[in-house]
């Protein structure tokens, strides 16, 4: 039998239709472990039939179910020659028993059920609160990352950092919680014969006629006062350990505090400053202008104008960071983004958009169209950024031009190839406008020579004839039809230029006789 064959027992989770809300199901009883469980063991009384204690049940019923599931789920492993999806029900067996097996079933124990009911009078009473405290080995299982969460990753744009963020201050809460059922957990353990830190709580509360020791709630929101100031080292002292146990039990929590405290500070601190690296980098840019202007006397007015150039300017690494994910993707994958990016300008010039109609005519014909995208990536990889400051001209000729931000007045200046043509004088530009199409033609007398005037701050793309040129002759082979459309352009375009030029030199002739 083919290792590559799926039987009808093993589960694709990637194709399996109900893997997706099962993984949602296990992922908020993951949460109910999280935040119930160990205020059910710390906190309330045992074998108290109340609503948590039933839907505890049922979330064991579903981790029972999922560590079924795992028996026949298939998994993904690397092998020299890729990662494969690995379908063969032994290994999976195999290896669900030599890792996460053995504490899954022993998360699943139910001591809710098998812990005998507590009195005071019980000889056993040591030992049947430490046999309710295994419950918390449930939350073993939060070590396991939910499958959906990762599959949200790749469906949404999710910004890391604040996701970061968020994650570091829901792990402080987190862990206040943990061990303020913690700290709640040792007035239970302690005989009541003992001082204990509720003990003053208590006398206080007492001259209002409120029982603490008997509210669960006051006892956890206590508990986590305790805890919150000493994770955040603040430290105010009101509460304090009474006897041995309590001493043991806070001198770990002090150490587990100060160890998580200092991680989240340095991790919390690493992601501010990714969140605020290009405004530092910006201030220290301006910082050194000021001060090469300042050294170099400059006039005020020029010293206003380049200011203003750099706060326009600031966001111009965009660009960059683009490109250089670009690089890091994959050929196809490069390929479509490039073509979903560049889109809108690319339907603008008259052979990319005929080329593009081809791509798109291929795809309805299911045919492969990797040799195409790939040349538009190639041409969008040529592309050069420039920024121009306001009231600033500049002119090529041989260069495509495409307006990325701002806006222009282009400029064509009169030759004896264009004397009379009036309406192309001039014209405004805004962001996605193209113009100098004509930079495919060889002969440089042919191509129509204009002006870039800024009326705004503008960043402008290019792309010169020589490199594009160049991918199209490293192409030429692999994509002969980009190729095809490019030369038809270009003659056709280079005889009607030619003919106006004679026809028109033959007028300018005549009208001089």
């Amino acid at each position: 039998m083919p290792t590559n064959v799926i039987k009808m027992y093993v589960i694709n989770p990637a194709r399996c239709c109900l893997a997706g809300p099962w993984q949602i199901i296990v992922f908020f009883s993951l949460v109910f472990v999280a935040l119930v469980t160990p205020v059910q063991v710390c906190l309330l009384h045992q074998n108290e039939y109340n609503p948590a204690f039933f839907l505890g049940l049922l979330v064991d019923f579903i981790f029972l179910v999922d560590m079924g599931l795992q028996f026949c789920t298939a998994y993904t492993r690397n092998t020299p020659s890729g990662v494969v999806l690995e379908v063969r029900l032994g290994r999976i067996v195999s290896r669900y028993l030599k890792t996460w097996f053995f504490l899954d079933f022993v998360t699943l124990i139910p001591f809710d059920l098998i812990t005998p009911h507590e009195t005071d009078n019980d000889i056993g009473y040591s030992g049947v609160k430490v046999l309710r405290a295994l419950r918390l080995l449930k939350l073993i299982r939060l070590a396991r990352r939910s499958p959906w969460m990762e599959e949200q990753e790749a469906l949404r744009s999710i910004p890391y950092q604040q996701l970061a963020l968020a994650r570091f201050l829901l792990v402080l809460g987190l862990m206040c919680h943990w061990l303020a059922c913690l700290w709640a957990f040792t007035l239970q353990l302690v005989d009541n014969t003992y001082p204990k830190w509720i003990d003053e709580i208590q006398e206080s509360d007492l001259q209002f006629g409120v029982d603490t020791r008997e509210s669960p709630y006051r006892i956890y929101v206590a508990s986590f006062f305790f805890c919150a100031y000493t994770v955040t080292s603040v430290g105010y002292g009101d509460i304090s350990p009474q006897n041995i146990l309590e001493r043991i039990v806070g001198s770990v929590i002090v150490l587990i505090s100060g160890l998580a405290w200092a991680y989240i500070i340095g991790e919390v601190g690493a992601i501010v400053d990714d969140l605020t690296h290009e405004s530092q980098e910006f201030r220290q840019r301006m910082h050194r202008l000021n001060t090469m202007m300042g050294d170099q006397g400059l006039e005020p007015d020029l010293q206003c104008r380049l200011r203003r150039y750099f706060l326009q300017n600031r966001h111009q690494s965009v660009f960059k960071e683009r490109q250089a994910l670009m690089e890091r993707m994959s050929p196809q994958l490069r390929a479509e983004a490039c073509i979903a990016i560049n889109g809108v300008w690319l339907q603008k010039v008259p052979f990319f958009k005929q080329f593009i109609s081809h791509i798109k005519r291929l795809e309805c014909e299911d045919r492969y169209t990797g040799p195409e995208e790939a040349c538009v990536a190639d041409i969008s990889k040529k592309l050069q950024l420039q920024a121009f400051a306001q009231e600033e001209s500049f002119d090529n000729l041989q260069v495509l031009f495409i307006l990325s931000r701002g806006m222009l007045a282009v400029f064509c200046h009169k030759s004896h190839l264009f004397v009379g043509d009036r309406t192309r004088t001039y014209g405004f530009k805004g962001p996605g406008e193209v113009w100098g199409e004509d930079f495919v033609l060889s002969d440089v007398s042919l191509i129509r020579s204009q002006t870039g005037y800024a009326l705004t701050y503008c960043e402008v793309l290019s792309l010169t004839h020589h490199d594009f040129m160049q991918v199209l002759q490293r192409r030429r082979q692999s994509c002969p039809e980009l190729w095809a459309i490019v030369r038809h352009y270009t003659i056709w375009l280079a005889v009607r230029r030619g003919i106006f030029a004679e026809a028109k030199r033959r007028i300018w002739k005549k009208q001089k006789k």
